[in-house]
């Protein structure tokens, strides 16, 4: 088993741009690498690969081969959290907005 590498948040900027998801990179880093204030946390989300949908509980910068990646982790009502590529979510609109006709 290898030691962890050390990492510092200057080494980490925030992905510049939106994805798919239309998620922009411009949310500051904060305590441990979480995005502390993204505008979806809190929402209902979908993970277009999984077709899972809960609440997005963060977005997490994590080193990988190719440098800083951007996860999300999301929560079902049964508790269950599974993690997902930001480009995969998709934000689920509110029961509210749609009119019955």
């Amino acid at each position: 088993m290898t030691a962890p590498r050390s990492r510092n948040a200057s080494s980490l900027r925030p992905v510049a741009g939106a994805g798919a998801s239309g998620i922009s990179g411009e949310s500051a880093v904060g305590s441990f690498f979480h995005e502390d204030r993204h505008p979806w946390l809190t929402r209902r989300v979908r993970d277009v690969a999984s077709g899972g949908e809960g609440t997005l509980t963060a977005i997490v910068h994590e080193e990988s081969r190719a440098g800083t990646v951007r996860v999300a982790h999301i929560r079902r009502a049964s508790g269950v959290e599974w993690s997902a590529a930001i480009d995969n979510i998709r934000l689920v609109p509110s029961s509210g907005s749609c009119q019955a006709q």
